[in-house]
């Protein structure tokens, strides 16, 4: 039997890569994301090859379609990831037959379901732990919630992070883990590497910055019209006095979702899911992104966002200025939508 990750409902899972079920649920998207990171990175890491990841809309999905393409391995394929979305109505209408299959589980594949809500005392539960993990993903209580903050602050944006900013942070945007990761990634590029962020810093960007602002320059570059979108970004910068690197936090940030929608879209995710999962909205802004993923594809997003990150870096030490690379980034991403 294979080595399984954390067994509980509690507490951070600790992924093998050896799982053949795993359980993802909870109202906390946020950590339903870096779970399921983690896993895709353990499982690649176990099977020491590419992992294949393949999405089923869980209220459409048969039980039959998942189990074929969990015993479905080709000829130079190790291992696969199988994710049912959505996945309440899923495992109510099979849970009989997911507890046999539990009970003797393909090791080639591992499926994860993704439902809303789960339940500890049924008897698919149990069998999953033996073999895989179930992790809960809520929402973290304000102390927790502000330990986060400070670990992120540093480990992602390479800026340490006060204890009364990240209270601050709390204070104004509660705790939901995708708003204050977006929001502390505005703060951080706001200031260079290294540079403590304190309490008057969150005060005076969060909330000033706002999602309007943020798809004000997303929405010149996706129109693809390098002219309008260095307009819009001198507009900002001249008239708005917006600082470049929040300008560039914002363009990073449109990359960062294309990229992510146009992997799942090679993956077959249907585009409900994506827009549900990278929170995509309104529906015109969601149909945008989608949009310039198709064109775009997910290794010219991943060169862009490469490119706009070593801009960055350049800026911040003094080899560039942030407005000129914003300029360079715009005619930039033009070309990459063809």
């Amino acid at each position: 039997m294979a080595k399984q990750g954390s067994r509980g409902a509690s507490g951070p899972p600790q992924f093998s890569g050896e799982e053949m079920i795993c359980v993802i649920y909870g109202p906390e998207a946020y950590l339903q994301r870096h779970y399921l990171d983690q896993l895709r990175d353990a499982v690649t890491k176990s099977a020491d090859a590419d992992v294949d990841v393949l999405h089923f809309d869980g209220p459409a999905a048969t039980l039959a379609d998942v189990l074929d393409e969990l015993r479905g391995i080709g000829l130079m394929q190790q291992r696969k990831i199988v994710i049912v979305e959505d996945a309440d109505q899923f495992v109510t209408q099979y849970r009989e037959a997911l507890e046999r299959y539990a009970d003797g589980p393909t090791d080639a594949s591992t499926l994860v379901l993704r439902p809303g809500k789960w339940n500890a005392s049924w008897k698919l539960h149990k069998a999953i732990v033996k073999v895989g993990a179930v992790a809960k993903c809520e929402p973290l209580k304000a102390a927790a919630a502000r330990q986060w903050l400070i670990q992120h602050a540093e480990a992602d944006h390479g800026r340490p992070l006060a204890a009364e900013a990240a209270s601050a942070l709390i204070a104004s945007l509660g705790n939901d883990l995708s708003r204050l990761s977006s929001e502390l990634g505005k703060v951080a590029a706001s200031g260079p590497v290294g540079e403590l962020i304190e309490v008057e810093e969150v005060e005076a960007l969060v909330g000033r910055a706002s999602d309007e602002e943020a798809w004000e320059i997303q929405a010149a570059l996706l129109s693809g019209d390098a002219g309008e979108a260095i307009e819009i970004v001198t507009e900002l910068l001249e008239l708005s006095n917006k600082p470049a690197e929040l300008l560039t936090y914002f363009a990073a940030d449109l990359v960062r979702k294309i990229h992510h929608a146009a992997v799942l879209l090679d993956a077959g995710e249907p585009t409900g899911a994506i827009t549900k999962r990278l929170k995509l909205w309104p529906p015109d802004r969601a149909s945008a992104t989608l949009a310039a993923a198709r064109r775009m594809g997910a290794s010219e997003a991943a060169r862009l966002l490469a490119t706009l990150v070593e801009m960055d870096r350049r800026a911040k030490s003094g080899f560039a200025t942030a407005d000129r690379n914003l300029e360079r980034f715009g005619v930039l991403f033009a070309r990459g939508l063809g």
